[in-house]
């Protein structure tokens, strides 16, 4: 075995030596090593044997890893560690923030490198990073420098998780949740990370403009590192199907930047100047994605595979992957107990010890069943999507059924289905985010980024499918530990009675060579693409009828209006970004990246939340609202966002009509000009109503008015009657009156509301006073998902289609 995996196994014995027994002081420990220093001195530099000696080195690697361990744990009793006053009252932090913000849909997660604490009129100097909760607007960027008054806490230790321990491998000790937060400067950090930041957030936006959710989402975790925004129910099922590997930067994305760099900086530089280049690119994008342990582990294996390759020795992959462990935990001890770490470092070495002989013995097998040409064809086409998925999940799934307690069944199966996809997912997709950086070649970008869409499209439906089967993970019952040492210790008794013959070396990027290399068959392939492209696009067209969609986005309101010509007209936009976003890509057609009209009732953040999303996201023409000012973050965020990309923006009061073309009219019913006497500062009272018209089918959209609005409208005398109404304010009991049901006499109606909210919505007398007015149908989002209605302008009881669905 090479002398450097002997050292590097040595030194990670250090480590769980070291974090086995903590009690050990750190003295003891030092003169420990320091006695042992002259033997093996002795050992290492005069003796004759080279066992002998490497016995040495690998006994002071050991003993390195356990004062490596010891060194880098914290004292928490220092007064100039900032973790030191965690617990201690009202706190006030002034810091820097550090990384990339990592945005979630309600607030943004910053680290901060703290320089002050100021504690019962006393301020410390301090060291240390705090992990802050901040609201999502306004936004904070790398390089703010901050003040944050709040409490200051130690992570907690969860019921199935240590968030503790998690914070502590990425060396944070202090947390403070929705502090307050005073901006005192900016730009206070590195030119280069500021650019580099920057240029990472604008990937980011181009890739949710080219390609709608939750493809989207999950196209910025495969190239971006960026999974805040998959939906949890979507993420639960790649975790259930042993697929999740695909969301997370690897190895096969460092494989990927590789190979195009290496390809075309070689013809264009030459193969030296090419090597400078690709290990350039490796590094900026490790840096670029995030850096964690698993990235780290990708980017320094690929960095040492490419520079044998490039002083022409034979590389021996496992010597880099044990070589990149080394440096990882000499950087950081405690990436050695990161999970995506240890995942990442499994998989790579079954792929490493196994690969071959698996293929070895599908050859043999094949070759009983086919001739020895279709064998071998057979074997190129199982490469990446069996084999190695084989080999990979010999080692890592003792790991998963370790960490999380589920053994999943379909894994092998939906790994085979999705695994031949996703190269041109990464190529592809990393295609149209670089191109849509230019603005002129924007409608370029958007058709390149059609063929990752439909493959991005087609995993995560047969990720979900194959979730849905019965059985598709079980739960393990009985002692973790023993499902971990029991599988490791087989292997390592079967590893032990032979010797490994050493990895062929696989060619990186084969799927970019072999396209390269193959161009009647990429043309061929992407001809077939291009026309199952087309037939979507063509089935996706306007119908001619009226969609009113009533989108599931938790507690709030976000409705979708398709009308008979395709134009969409958004009103509201719910309290979740990521649910928006995701509701409308399963509501608009795959190329459609345009919204005519959106419409924001009020800024209640449960209604105009998403909206920020949106703007950001989609083609907007116009915007409307009840034309009243707001100090809200949300609601100034859309007000820059408006003028910055100049989107018509109008004031809407009562007896306002917006023809929407084929006859289709939406009516303005409230406000009025002037706030109705009493609320001039309710959002709730000023909300807008809106009232669609389209033959003989009306639909009555409330906002979030209360019973003191629903008396202005019934006073104003205007016509309420409608065949379809969306309740006021979620089901609230202080709205939805029998007068007004009584008034408007709606054949459905539609409750927007979230599963389990704390309000109690929709309140019993509601649903009891809409079942005495006589209603059909009542339909909620919390137990149907979306409700889409369809109607082609006739009696709502010959043209309208209820479909919920989860989304």
């Amino acid at each position: 075995m090479p002398p450097l995996v002997l050292i590097a196994v040595a030194w990670i014995a250090g480590l769980v030596l070291a974090h086995s027994w903590p009690f050990v002081a750190e003295i003891e420990l030092l003169s420990l090593a320091l006695l042992s220093l002259i033997p093996l001195a002795w050992t290492i530099l005069w003796h004759r044997d080279r066992d002998m000696r490497l016995s040495g080195v690998c006994t002071l690697a050991l003993l390195a890893g356990i004062c490596r361990y010891q060194t880098h744990l914290p004292n928490l009793d220092d007064p100039s560690f900032v973790a030191h006053h965690n617990e201690q009252g009202w706190t006030s932090v002034v810091g820097t923030v550090r990384g990339y913000p990592d945005v979630r849909d309600t607030h943004t997660l910053l680290r901060v490198d703290a320089e002050s604490v100021q504690l019962e009129g006393q301020e410390y100097r301090v060291r240390g990073t705090v992990l802050v909760q901040a609201p999502r607007f306004p936004q904070y960027e790398y390089g703010d420098r901050l003040r944050m008054s709040g409490l200051l806490k130690t992570p907690p230790e969860l019921e199935d998780f240590s968030y503790r321990a998690y914070l502590s491998r990425k060396g944070i000790y202090s947390t403070m949740y929705r502090p307050h937060i005073e901006r005192m400067a900016t730009d206070q950090g590195s030119p280069f990370w500021k650019v580099l930041f920057a240029a990472k957030t604008r990937t980011r936006e181009v890739i949710g403009t080219l390609i709608p959710e939750p493809e989207a989402s999950l196209l910025q975790g495969i190239l971006l590192g960026i999974k805040s925004g998959i939906p949890a129910d979507l993420y639960d099922a790649y975790n259930a199907t042993g697929t999740s590997h695909i969301i997370i930067i690897s190895g096969a994305n460092i494989s990927v930047v590789s190979a195009i760099l290496l390809l075309l900086s070689g013809r264009i530089l030459g193969r030296r100047r090419a090597y400078w280049i690709t290990m350039a690119g490796i590094v900026i994008y490790v840096l670029f994605v995030g850096a964690d342990p698993a990235v780290a582990r990708a980017g320094l294996m690929g960095a040492l595979l490419v520079t044998a390759m490039h002083l022409g020795r034979r590389s021996t992959a496992y010597v880099s992957l044990f070589g990149a462990a080394l440096i990882l935990t000499v950087l950081n001890p405690l990436t050695l107990w990161d999970v995506g770490f240890q995942l990442s470092f499994a998989a790579t070495l079954g792929i490493i010890l196994f690969s071959p002989s698996i293929e070895r013995l599908t050859h043999r097998g094949l070759e009983k069943l086919l001739s020895p040409s279709q064998a071998r064809a057979a074997i190129g086409l199982l490469g990446d999507a069996l084999i190695i998925t084989a080999a990979a999940m010999i080692l890592t799934l003792p790991l998963v059924v370790y960490h999380f307690g589920r053994l999943s069944l379909v894994s092998p199966l939906t790994n085979l289905l999705i695994l031949p996809v996703q190269p041109p997912i990464m190529t592809l997709g990393g295609l149209a985010a670089i191109v849509g950086l230019l603005p002129f070649l924007q409608p370029v970008a958007q058709v390149i980024a059609w063929f990752p869409w439909l493959a991005l499209a087609y995993t995560n439906a047969l990720v979900r499918w194959t979730a849905d089967w019965p059985f598709s993970s079980v739960e393990v019952s009985g002692s973790r530990t023993l499902w971990l040492v029991v599988p490791y210790g087989v292997i390592m008794g079967l590893l032990a009675l032979r010797w490994l013959r050493r990895q062929r070396g696989e060619q990186a990027g084969s799927w970019v060579y072999n396209t390269v290399r193959n161009p009647p068959a990429t043309a061929v392939l992407l001809l077939s693409v291009s026309a199952l492209l087309s037939w979507l696009a063509v089935i996706q067209l306007p119908d001619g009828k009226l969609h009113v969609a009533f989108l599931d986005v938790g507690q709030g309101d976000a409705t979708l209006i398709t009308t008979p010509q395709g134009q969409q007209v958004l009103v509201d936009g719910g309290p979740s970004p990521s649910a928006l976003t995701v509701a409308l890509g399963q509501e608009m057609p795959f190329w459609d990246r345009s919204i005519d009209l959106v419409i924001m009732s009020h800024p209640d953040a449960d209604h105009i939340t998403g909206l920020a999303e949106v703007l950001e996201r989609y083609r907007v023409t116009s915007w409307l609202d009840h034309g009243l000012d707001d100090e809200d973050p949300v609601f100034r965020r859309c007000q820059s966002l408006l003028e910055t990309q100049e989107v018509i923006c109008c004031a809407a009061h009562r007896g306002d009509r917006i023809e929407l073309g084929n006859g289709l009219t939406l009516e303005v019913l409230h406000p009025p000009g002037e706030p109705p006497p009493g609320t001039g500062t309710d959002s709730n009272s000023n909300s807008l109503v809106l009232r669609l018209v389209w033959g003989n089918t009306r639909f009555l959209l409330t906002g979030d008015i209360t019973a003191e609005a629903e008396q202005h409208l019934l006073a104003s005398g205007q016509c309420l009657a409608s065949d379809v109404l969306k309740v006021a304010h979620h089901g609230s009991d202080g709205s939805t009156t029998s007068q007004f049901l009584s008034a408007v006499g709606p054949t459905y109606a539609v409750i927007s509301v979230g599963a389990d909210n704390r309000f109690g919505h929709p309140a019993q007398g509601v649903l009891e006073r809409i079942t005495q007015a006589g209603t059909a149908q009542v339909y909620r989002t919390d137990e149907l998902g979306t409700i889409e209605m369809v109607t082609d302008g006739e009696a709502v009881y010959g043209g309208v289609q209820i479909q919920g669905r989860k989304p």
